[in-house]
């Protein structure tokens, strides 16, 4: 009998032990649903669930219950049998879905000793990379020649402990589209439509730095988070289960700063800071939202080359600035005879200019390698002959914040006289910063509104007055280190002063589609408070109160934007557009004065001119404007 029975012994305690699983199984099951757990916050933002408890996940891995997108509770049971079960290295539920594994081991008090030993080296070793302490929401300023980047661009950047000097080789976290190569004539309109898939990816921030700061010219700010240790892990377990699973890509709403903030609900489940940006998401808005939470417990400014460069010239003058730059592209042979004119503490400041001058050429691809290499190699000799200690210092830190600057949306009435007659007008933008607007936190110089449009009540009647599309400006100054493009374009609809006709009115007015775009350059000051710029314009109208049913008209654009104070900037242009279909110029003279009350409220002064054929017309208004 003995045989028998260690045969029967062996036999059952498989089926034994399967059944003990199976019983421990269904006691979380049945502890999970007490809980409700599969309703829990954390466990429907693990699943990306909406409302409906749908997940907006279309990667199939990423469930492993065949119901799972639609199902959080047959979803949640399948990951917590997935806990009992043993499985291959790297092949555990514990090691693909490390994140929602940790959460229901926490909350249904699992230990790791009653489960199945697992190895998870790939995972490990990922994060041993990455080491995991503390997380620093990044800022990168707004850059005009990218259409998803002209709202600025966030990522987020994974620190080590007690590596505060040496965070240039921490990773970085990106969530961007992906964007096939050749596809950059349909770009935009994929971007605003969402055609791109946007994914998450790991990267050194170095890379970031350089691709931002030297390459495209973008200060950065570092605004370091007050997550525990314990949620900064928790966050990178997520990044790592989120590596095959992508999502489609808004430049304006689904974005980079949409997906970080899911990050953050995700870590701090009290948070809800996604659900504040379902319209828009603006980096900077994100960011001033993130800030209203307290989660932000310091600020570093990294400036970009370029702002470095010139806070050199402003340092050291505009003479020596033109001279670094001329001795920067001069041939190796012949530099140091060029400035053999100068003082010691001179040649020393024409030097590090030249040579941070040429290198910014370099990283921007604007000059070859075999070009810059050996004059860069002789700028160093000759600084190194030179016994004085650096000369250049840190560019200033803003005075203003990006958070601290007004927000994007705005609302505005306007009272005015309009040929004579009263008007009202009762206006909204969208986002996202005007000419006008309060410069504190925002880029002299430059001009982004999406959706700006206004509704006018006159003569007994509401009309829509205008609406901007997209407007877009940028007015780059012309410095000592190069000779930019200052560029703009308006695609919109807007009121006409014109007969049924097409002749210019003093007493009509005709909607018009409307498409503006202009080029030329600009000048400033050195501290930027004063700008002035030159340009040709192209316009290209259509309406059915146009002769032909459209008109084309190019001319010149004259305009100076003058900061005089935090509170008061004004804003002056004049455009001559001659006309085609009437052979006529067409003067238009727009003038504007603001004073802030504070960032978020403000008073406008305007005064528009036009004259065409010996007619005038006149609107001369005051507006409020509130942030928002």
């Amino acid at each position: 009998m003995k045989p028998f029975a260690f045969i029967f012994a062996l036999i059952s305690s498989p089926l034994a032990y399967a059944a003990t699983d199976t019983q421990t199984v269904q006691s979380y099951f049945d502890e999970a649903t007490q809980q409700q757990l599969d309703q829990d916050i954390t466990w429907r933002r693990l699943m990306y669930a909406d409302s409906k408890g749908q997940s907006e996940v279309s990667y199939a891995g990423y469930f492993l219950s065949a119901e799972g997108k639609a199902n959080l509770k047959l979803e949640l049971q399948a990951n917590i049998k997935a806990l009992f079960q043993a499985a291959e290295p790297n092949q555990s539920v514990r090691c693909r879905f490390p994140a929602r594994s940790h959460w229901l081991m926490q909350r249904l008090n699992i230990q790791e000793q009653q489960l199945p030993a697992v190895a998870c080296p790939e995972l490990e070793d990922w994060i041993g990379q990455i080491k995991p302490y503390k997380a620093t929401l990044i800022y990168a300023t707004d850059f005009m020649g990218n259409p998803s980047s002209m709202f600025g661009h966030t990522l987020l950047r994974l620190d080590p402990q007690d590596q505060k000097q040496l965070n240039l080789v921490s990773y970085a976290v990106n969530y961007a589209a992906t964007v096939a190569e050749g596809q950059s004539w349909s770009f935009a309109w994929n971007g605003l439509t969402g055609q791109y898939p946007g994914e998450y990816s790991l990267m050194p921030y170095y890379r970031k730095v350089k691709e931002y700061g030297d390459l495209e010219s973008r200060d950065l700010w570092e605004y370091e988070l007050s997550l525990s240790p314990e949620e900064t892990r928790f966050l990178v377990q997520h990044i790592w289960e989120m590596k095959h699973v992508t999502f489609p890509y808004y430049f304006i709403s689904d974005n980079c700063a949409y997906r970080l903030l899911g990050l953050m609900d995700l870590v701090r489940p009290n948070l809800n800071l996604k659900a504040q940006f379902n319209i828009d998401a603006i980096p900077i808005e994100t960011i001033r939202a993130v800030e209203q939470q307290g989660l932000v417990a310091d600020t570093v400014y990294r400036p970009a080359l370029e702002t470095q460069l010139q806070a050199q010239a402003t340092q050291h003058g505009q003479a020596l600035a033109k001279k670094a730059h001329q001795t920067a592209f001069s041939a190796p042979e012949q530099m140091a005879d060029q400035l053999a004119s100068y003082t010691e503490i001179e040649r020393a400041q024409i030097l590090e200019m030249a040579y941070d001058d040429l290198y910014l050429y370099l990283t921007s691809r604007k000059v070859q390698s075999d070009f810059a290499q050996p004059r860069l190699r002789q700028l160093l000799v000759l600084r190194s002959e030179i016994q004085l200690e650096k000369q250049r210092k840190d560019a200033a830190r803003p005075a203003v914040d990006p958070t601290q600057g007004h927000h994007a949306k705005n609302i505005s009435f306007t009272a005015g006289q309009l040929q004579g007659d009263a008007f009202y007008e009762l206006g909204h933008r969208q986002a996202y910063h005007d000419l006008m607007d309060t410069q504190g936190g925002f880029r002299t110089g430059t001009q982004l509104m999406f959706w700006d449009g206004a509704l006018q009540y006159r003569q007994n009647r509401l009309k829509l007055e205008h609406f901007d599309f997209l407007s877009v400006n940028s007015y780059n100054p012309i410095t000592p280190f190069k000779t930019p493009l200052s560029w703009g374009f308006n695609f919109g609809w807007q009121q006409e002063a014109l007969q049924d006709h097409g002749q210019f009115s003093d007493t009509q007015q005709h909607g018009v589609a409307n498409l503006n775009t202009q080029a030329g350059y600009s000048w400033a000051n050195q501290e930027r408070t004063h700008l002035c710029y030159m340009q040709m314009q192209m316009h290209v109208q259509g309406s059915q109160a146009l002769d032909q049913g459209w008109r084309a008209g190019a001319g010149p654009a004259l305009g100076c934007q003058n900061v005089w104070s935090e509170r008061i900037n004004s804003l002056v242009q004049v455009e001559l557009p001659y006309w085609a279909d009437q052979n006529q110029w067409n003067f238009r003279l727009n003038s504007q004065i603001q004073y802030a009350i504070n960032p978020q409220n403000a008073i406008r002064l305007n005064w528009e001119y036009q004259q065409q054929n010996h007619l005038d017309w006149n609107n001369a208004a005051m507006e409020l404007v509130h942030y928002f």
